[in-house]
Order: C-alpha cells, then structure tokens, then sequence
C-alpha cells in the first residue's frame, strides 16, 4: 500500500516524502536513516500518545492490531524494522535497545515493552544501562504506568558511573517535567535530579556542539515550570529566554541535526505560548508564539490546536474555529480532537446543525468518546434533531458498559 501523504508514510513505512512533510515525519526517518544499530544514543524526537494508531486505523483500514504489531505489509525502511523484530533472537542486546528506541518514536509502545522485557540491564555495559532504564520510563509514561522505579535506578547509575553529561542532563530535564506535571517522583528525588540539572549546565554552557546546545535548551525549558508553578513570571521569562537563546545558536550540520533544531525551536514557542496564555497574561505575546509555532511547523495539526487554544482563552470562537479548520485540512495526528473542537466552536456559535455533524464525525473515529455523545446528544434534543437518536444510543451503551459516571450524567440534557 502506498501512501503519498507524510505523516501515513513515516509511521506506516519510516519513508520520507514531501507531501506535507513536518518536523515529527522528517525525524522520525532521518533518525532511523542516520542510525548505527551497534551504538546507543537513538535520537528520539516528539513522542505521540498510543490512541494515534487508532486514528491511523479508521484513515487506512489497516486494523489496530496489524498497526501495533507491524502486521502489515510494508516498504523500504519499516522492512528492515520488520525483520529485524523477525530475527531479534540473533540480534545482540544493543541491537535490541535500539529496536525498541525505534518503535517508540513510532508509537509501537506495547512492542517496544514487549521486545523490552527481553533485555535485562546486566546484558548491557555499564554506560549503556541508563538507555534502557530511560526508554523504559518513555513507554510507561506513554502507557500510564508509574515509572518512579526508573528514576531511581537512574540515578543510582548516575552515582556510580562516569556518565556523559548530555545523558546526564537528558534524564535531569525529563524528571523536573513529570514532577511538575504529575508529581511523579516525589521532593528529595526531584530535588536531586534538579541539582544534578543545574550543576551539569555550567559544565555544559561553553560547549559549542548541537546536542550541547539543545539539550541546554530543553533543561532551561523544563527549569522555566519551576518559577511558574509559583507563578513567578520575571524568573520563568529568563530560563525560557535561556531555552531559546540556545535553540537559535545550535549549527546543524546534517539533515537530521535541522530537524532537532527546529524540532527545539517549535517546543520553545509551545511553551511560550502557554507561558504567556496562563502566567504573564500577554495575550498579545501568546498570539505571537501561536504564529511562530504555526510558521515552524506549518504541516502539524498539533501547530494550530496550540493557536486556538489562544483564541478560546480570548473568547475568539471563530478565530479558534479557523484554526482547527486549518488542523483538520492536514489531518493526522489528534483528528479526534480536532472534529470535536470544531463541533464545540460551532455549537457555541449557535451552528448547531453542523455541529452535531462534527461530533458525528468524532463518534465515527472514537465511538467511545463521552464527550462527543454528551454534547451532540444535548444540541440535538434542543432542536429536535433527527440525530438525537444516534447519539442516545451511544450514552445507552456507555451506561450498559458502565464508563459512563455520574459526573457524566450532570452534564446530560434531560
């Protein structure tokens, strides 16, 4: 099966095309591309949620179960990946690792997990360990599990072992991120991680090589959550200065090095935007981020839900309408989200008749979303739709398959 646009090429093929080609579908090709699979790093750019391949899934017809476990028939690159999950019981344990780094910038978490078991950390080298405790924290955090374990043994093999800085300060960034977002770690193991974050930076400042630079930029973008989380705005301003001061001066010198810039310069302005959207209050700065984000990556759906999100903080329904016009017209990934945003805006524009359409719409790609069956279930009884029914027989069925909660129910029209 070929597939023209980019983003069905690379996660279905690892195949580069030009077709509304983005950061996400040039990495995550360029990164396999450039890969030897006897060494570690394997350079990981954004990673997706799992429900991905469920979207991929209703777009291609390629069931969800082939998608996650690659049994399909593929071309060029996904091939090789194919065969060497085939053969993987030759395969030496780096040659392993890197498998399932790969599958894990795909969003195959349930086969990385699954050829990750396989590997206990005694096989690997010393300075090897850590990648394997790093991507296994990556694949729970993607499938919900808790991953404090990770950390813990991370650090320990920070303790004990010479470790490069640039892992170092890899592992310090992500532990500050999911301590402020979902308090994962707990204080004294956060606090560690965020001394160790500090301390290698002032080692790393003066060095000039791209990996140097970007990982400094990530670090300062994730330290920058600290002051906002006290809602500090002149010292969170200043660390996310530092974030993209070092994004702007990193040199590429290969095709996937531009990617990793523009892949930390598109971060940079999403974190902007909700700096500006939620702390300072700059609404003027936070629409200046949005079009930033939008001129960097121009073919990523996820670019233009960012600028809505501006426009519903401002009330600006039909601003954020054209916006997730703008998303749906790329497609893929977050389709979901995009048909019931624009099903939202609509209802809240008194558009009720195309509303229920795009919350139609949502049902068909994810028949179980509560929300999508909420609201056009609520706008057609208010005008007597003859959709009302449809969307009556999805809350019917949540109720019988019990995921649909009493909090649910309040906001149901009766």
């Amino acid at each position: 099966m070929v597939h023209d646009n980019a983003f069905l090429s690379a996660i279905l093929h690892v195949r580069e095309v030009d077709q509304q080609s983005n950061i996400w579908t040039k990495s995550v090709c360029r990164s396999l591309e450039s890969q030897d699979f006897n060494r570690v790093p394997y350079h990981l750019g954004q990673l997706l949620e799992p429900s991905v391949l469920h979207e991929v899934s209703h777009v291609t017809r390629i069931s969800n179960h082939h998608l996650t476990n690659l049994g399909y028939e593929s071309e060029g690159p996904m091939k090789s990946i194919q065969d060497r999950i085939t053969q993987r019981s030759d395969a030496s344990p780096v040659e392993k690792l890197n498998l399932v780094y790969c599958l894990v910038s795909l969003s195959r978490f349930e086969l990385a997990m699954h050829i990750l078991s396989s590997l206990h950390p005694n096989q690997l080298r010393h300075e090897d360990k850590i990648y394997l405790y790093f991507i296994q924290f990556l694949i729970k955090n993607r499938l919900s599990q808790p991953f404090q374990s990770d950390f813990m043994a991370m650090k320990v093999l920070l303790e004990e072992n010479s470790l490069p800085d640039l892992i170092r300060l890899k592992v310090s960034t992500q532990a500050i991120v999911w301590e402020m977002k979902q308090r994962a770690l707990g204080e004294e193991l956060f606090n560690w991680y965020v001394d160790q974050g500090l301390d290698t930076c002032k080692r790393l400042k003066e060095k000039e090589g791209l990996s140097e630079q970007l990982g400094l930029s990530s670090f300062y973008r994730a330290y920058a959550m600290v002051p906002a989380a006290k809602q500090l705005v002149k010292e969170t301003r200043e660390e996310m200065e530092h974030a993209l001061h070092f994004a702007n001066i990193a040199k590429p010198t290969n095709r996937l090095e531009e990617c990793r810039k523009l892949d930390a310069m598109k971060t940079c302005f999403e974190s902007e935007l909700k700096e500006h959207l939620y702390l300072s209050k700059d609404y003027e700065q936070a629409e200046r981020a949005g079009f930033d984000l939008i001129q960097t990556d121009p073919h990523w759906s996820i670019s233009y839900h960012e600028m809505a999100e501006v426009y519903m903080k401002l009330n600006k329904i039909e601003e954020a309408l054209s916006m997730f016009r703008k998303s749906a017209e790329v497609g893929l990934p977050r389709i979901t989200f995009t048909h019931f945003m624009m099903g939202y805006c609509l209802g809240e524009l008194n558009r009720e008749e195309e509303a229920i359409g795009e919350f139609i719409r949502t049902l068909e790609i994810d028949a179980s979303n509560i929300s999508a069956g909420i609201n056009g279930y609520n706008l057609a009884k208010k005008i007597g739709h003859h959709r009302e029914d449809t969307f009556k027989s999805h809350l019917t069925r949540w109720e019988e398959e019990g995921i649909l909660k009493e909090d649910h129910k309040q906001h149901i029209a009766v």
